[in-house]
């Protein structure tokens, strides 16, 4: 081996799931819809591009639309972190909040890309088995049997749809006082818009 050969990191490549090309199938392992756009979305982006700003480089701060997220749930400006798409704003969250010598926990059966940013930045983390009905058990999570750095997970769970009631998620929080805890909410599985969203919560101690 070259000597530059041993600063190369070895990283096994994302693969992703199969993908069939059939047009009158909707595939939830990607997040499609069966339902078009809202007209007034289709109406803003029509609008957009006759004003010809298409082709200009976008805010990087992307202030407008922070300034209408902070609006409708009633935050402030600074509790709106944006990125360009949800798998964007996990590699921010990972590499901002996971930082421990001690392992990230999420699911075994989970969304797939948890284990693809853990490798990527070196992460420490260990996949926590669903029970026999797919179900997250949350006295798993607990710090006391699972000594950790962090935990995350979908909810409802992907790809099993499973979710998991606040009660169960609080008593995860409770049980990990040091630890920074991430939900991300899916709702795609439950309505036919699809929202994200990730929550974090810092530690208590």
């Amino acid at each position: 081996m070259s000597n530059w050969e041993k600063n190369v990191r070895k990283v096994v490549p994302y693969v992703p799931g199969e993908q069939p090309h059939e047009a009158d199938m909707i595939k939830l392992n990607t997040n499609e819809n069966p339902y078009p756009p809202s007209p007034k979305a289709a109406e803003a982006i029509r609008r957009v591009a006759e004003e010809d700003t298409l082709r200009l480089y976008p805010d990087p701060t992307a202030a407008e639309l922070v300034q209408a997220i902070a609006d409708v749930y009633h935050v402030s400006q600074k509790q709106v972190f944006v990125g360009v798409g949800s798998d964007d704003v996990l590699a921010m969250a990972f590499m901002t909040y996971f930082n421990s010598d001690k392992p990230i926990l999420f699911p075994d059966i989970t969304y797939s890309f948890y284990d693809v940013w853990a490798e990527e930045f070196r992460i420490p983390y260990e996949q926590i088995p669903l029970d026999e009905n797919f179900c997250i058990v949350p006295e798993q999570y607990f710090a006391e049997n699972h000594p950790n750095g962090g935990i995350v997970f979908p909810n409802p769970n992907a790809p099993t749809g499973v979710e998991l009631s606040l009660s169960a998620i609080e008593s995860i929080l409770q049980n990990n006082p040091d630890a920074y805890f991430f939900v991300v909410a899916f709702s795609s599985y439950l309505t036919p818009v699809i929202v994200i969203s990730l929550i974090i919560f810092p530690p208590t101690n």
